[in-house]
């Protein structure tokens, strides 16, 4: 009885695949195999100085740095952040956390992360949508790592509304000094892991990511579901 409900359920509200609007197996989640290989990836993932790397140089003394997809406006990436960020799907989000969990381990250059911390929505961002899409990528992401994520120790205090049409020195303009961290010693001494879901001119993680590196003793990595390129 269970599984004809459940094949009258896929017939009338059947799982489609994000990218492509095809049918997914049981096996599946939100991205069927195929859209999931043929993603874009961030060319030199596991090489130091990537170019995503060498964006902070002067900006951010990080041990690591890397992202897992590379964001085109014209690719299935820009529909799998609009996904998670405007239809509310938290599965997905859990589920990319943990494809960037899985690539970072294969870097062999995020071993040693004490603590993982998504970057924080404003508070009113955060209720008008639901969620902190970074905590839901977090969360997958922790699960495969086996690394406990902290979602607040930092704050953001100003809100500064959507980054989506802003150039970018206008970007740069807007992140100044939106963060700041109210248990400094809790991560004193710490490697941490600055997460984020898009990176584009890097200013946000550079404003999170200066009030880290200004705690005691505090190592810092930088780690993006997908860069813009």
């Amino acid at each position: 009885m269970k599984n004809l409900l459940a094949s009258v359920g896929q017939m009338l509200f059947p799982n489609l695949c994000v990218c492509c609007d095809g049918y997914l197996s049981k096996q599946e989640e939100s991205v069927c195999d195929f859209c999931l290989y043929t993603l874009p990836r961030f060319e030199l993932i596991a090489e130091r100085d990537n170019p995503l790397a060498k964006k902070f140089w002067g900006r951010l003394k990080l041990e690591a740095t890397t992202a897992y997809l590379s964001y085109k406006s014209t690719n299935d990436v820009k529909k799998l952040m609009h996904e998670l960020k405007y239809k509310r799907n938290t599965d997905l989000g859990i589920e990319m956390g943990k494809w960037l969990g899985n690539a970072l381990i294969k870097t062999g250059n995020f071993n040693q992360i004490d603590y993982v911390i998504p970057v924080p929505l404003h508070p009113k961002r955060q209720k008008f949508r639901g969620y902190n899409q970074c905590d839901l990528l977090g969360h997958g992401l922790c699960e495969i790592m086996k690394i406990p994520m902290l979602s607040d120790v930092v704050v953001r205090e100003r809100y500064n509304g959507t980054q989506t049409k802003k150039k970018r020195y206008e970007r740069y303009i807007n992140s100044k000094e939106l963060f700041r961290v109210i248990d400094p010693k809790m991560i004193e001494g710490k490697n941490i892991l600055l997460i984020d879901d898009v990176i584009t001119t890097g200013s946000t993680m550079e404003s999170c990511g200066s009030v880290l590196l200004d705690v005691e003793g505090l190592k810092l990595s930088v780690a993006s579901l997908a860069v813009a390129t």
